[in-house]
């Protein structure tokens, strides 16, 4: 977990503002994906890369998700979305989930067994095209 905080400061000093605080500070709570969790998406997608079916990927993080989305073409909608869901209060406790448009391909605790049953989805699809 992250804490952003953000200082501004006041450079001229007037007399009409010297009930305004000169320093505001603001703390959000984000999640991220780790380092560990990050590098195994992004070696799944370097495959798919170099394999040609995936070009361009986009993260988000919000105050309860962080969103890995993959695109075929920049301009396109996401084909495939990971995301790491925590509840405020249980952030120690992710949940992953992997969706493709509005529908959840899979949903587990654990990121590992969510990208083997990506990774088994994408060979199958593979074969049954040739």
């Amino acid at each position: 977990m992250n804490i952003v905080k953000l200082e501004i400061k006041n450079p001229v000093a007037t007399n009409s503002n010297k009930n305004i605080k000169n320093n505001i500070y603001i703390k959000k709570n984000f999640i991220f994906f780790s380092k560990l969790e990050l590098t195994c998406i992004l070696n799944l997608y370097s495959e798919q890369v170099s394999k040609g079916f995936w070009r361009d990927y986009a993260l988000d993080s919000k105050i309860d998700n962080a969103i890995f989305s993959i695109y075929r073409y920049s301009q396109e909608i996401p084909l495939y979305q990971i995301i790491k869901n925590s509840q405020k209060g249980f952030r120690n406790k992710p949940s992953f989930c992997i969706k493709k448009g509005e529908e959840i391909i899979s949903k587990s605790k654990c990121l590992f067994t969510i990208l083997s049953n990506f990774e088994k989805k994408l060979s199958i699809k593979k074969l049954r095209n040739y």
